[in-house]
């Protein structure tokens, strides 16, 4: 992250305005987590359900680099990298089926706390609307914008401490899913601009080969539905 603020600064500073359209942003803030009902298939216990699981609230980074069009200059792509970390707290949880060997039902049981790593490289889409263009700002000098796009995420499970699966036994799995979002980018000085942004993410399910506490293998499945603020620097040249 230090790496690429320092490779956006060195463009900002070294090149002089112009009408070109390429864009790098590095940018960092917060990202929420929508309930999530988790499935598990044990060899042994077999299916169970567990409903609303939380997560905590999550720092949210990553960075991009992409090119506006000459010819149409209110549309642009990029390639974005993203990562946050959706943890799942300690929690009391509805269960359906059987999380035990010879327990089955609807019951309430601790589900325990677990680690959730979300990392995502996507295409992305831009539109934006140019305000105040000059010969030095083509694009504006303020650009609302909306974007969409198609990400492939490498999300990884890991309980940390629970009575339900072996601890430390995590799996990575890959999946794709979509974004949206949209955003307001401001010139402040030169090539630099500052913006902000929303956006939202689905993974599409995730499918976690994890053991449970009897050491049986178990198949965890899972969606990851969140909502990012951020705020960034962008170096456009």
């Amino acid at each position: 992250m230090k790496i690429a603020l320092l490779c956006v600064v060195y463009l900002v500073l070294s090149v002089a305005p112009c009408a070109a359209e390429w864009f790098g942003d590095v940018y960092a803030g917060v990202s929420l987590t929508d309930q999530d009902d988790i499935r598990a298939v044990s060899r042994l216990s077999g299916h169970a359900t567990y409903r609303d699981v939380d997560h905590d609230k999550s720092l949210a980074y990553g960075m991009r680099f992409g090119r506006y069009l000459d010819s149409v200059p209110f549309l642009g792509f990029a390639v974005d990298y993203f990562t946050f970390d959706p943890n799942i707290p300690p929690q009391s949880v509805t269960v359906t089926g059987c999380p035990l060997p010879n327990v089955c039902g609807t019951n309430k049981v601790g589900f325990g706390s677990f680690d959730v790593t979300v990392r995502s490289l996507s295409p992305d889409l831009f539109l934006r609307l140019p305000l105040f263009r000059s010969d030095d700002a083509p694009g504006g000098r303020v650009q609302p914008y909306v974007l969409g796009g198609i990400p492939l995420f490498f999300n990884t499970f890991t309980p940390r401490n629970t009575r339900l699966f072996r601890n430390f036994d995590g799996d990575t799995d890959l999946t794709w899913g979509y974004k949206g979002g949209a955003g307001l980018a401001v010139y402040v000085y030169k090539n630099l601009m500052l913006f902000s942004e929303y956006r939202f993410t689905h993974a599409n399910e995730n499918e976690f080969h994890v053991r449970d506490s009897f050491a049986a293998k178990t198949t965890v499945r899972m969606e990851l539905d969140s909502h990012t603020g951020l705020v960034g620097i962008s170096a456009r040249w």
